[in-house]
This record gives structure tokens, sequence and C-alpha cells, in this order.
């Protein structure tokens, strides 16, 4: 079976990241930029339902973040684990594992 994982990481840590990702046999990967809130950050916050004021106390309160997913056979994902917690293990960072039932991947002959 095939798993995608998700690691969420601080934008400054993403030479790292990569890093363990490759040392952990990853083979290809894709990268999101985004802002965003830790939960703990978010606990109890209430914005102001004036759509630019939320946004900009979004933009203002949330932080620069990384979202790297790659696929992996089940068997690779506690190498990745461990070679991601050896790494990263003084850096704030999230995995998310989700089961993949199937890939369909098209590729046309290039002309």
């Amino acid at each position: 079976m095939k798993v995608l994982v998700y690691l969420f990481i601080r934008s400054e840590d993403l030479g790292k990241a990569i890093n363990a990702l490759t040392e952990g046999g990853i083979t290809g990967f894709f990268l999101y930029d985004y802002k965003g809130m830790s939960p703990q950050d978010w606990k109890g916050f209430l914005l102001n339902e004036d759509p630019e004021s939320a946004v900009k106390i979004i933009n203002d309160l949330s932080e620069n973040a990384i979202l790297i997913g790659t696929v992996l056979n089940t068997e690779s994902v506690e190498t990745l684990e461990k070679v991601i917690h050896d790494r990263l293990a003084n850096d704030k960072y999230t995995i998310i594992e989700i089961p993949i039932e199937d890939i369909k991947v098209n590729m046309p002959d290039k002309e």
C-alpha cells in the first residue's frame, strides 16, 4: 500500500527537511508555501467579521510555513519518520499520513 505523507514545517527549516526526506528515501515531492497558525496560537481567538480586518490580523499573526508532500510505500514510512525526528528534533514540525487506495498517472508522449 502507498501512503501520502505531509510534513508541515517552518519556512526556515526547509533545507533540513528536504535533506531529511532525501535521507529517508523519498524519490519525489511537492511543496506548498503558505501562512498558518498552530492550534495553541489560535485557541480562544475570535476575529472581527469585517473581511479586510480579518485578513490583516491573520497575515500579521500567522507564520510562514511549508507543506511538503510525498508518496511512499507503507514499509518506508517508519524509516522516514525516524530520519525526520532525528534531523528536526529541535524544530517544530507536524507529520500527517494518509493511506492511498489508488494512483493514476497520465504521461502522454512528448512530441
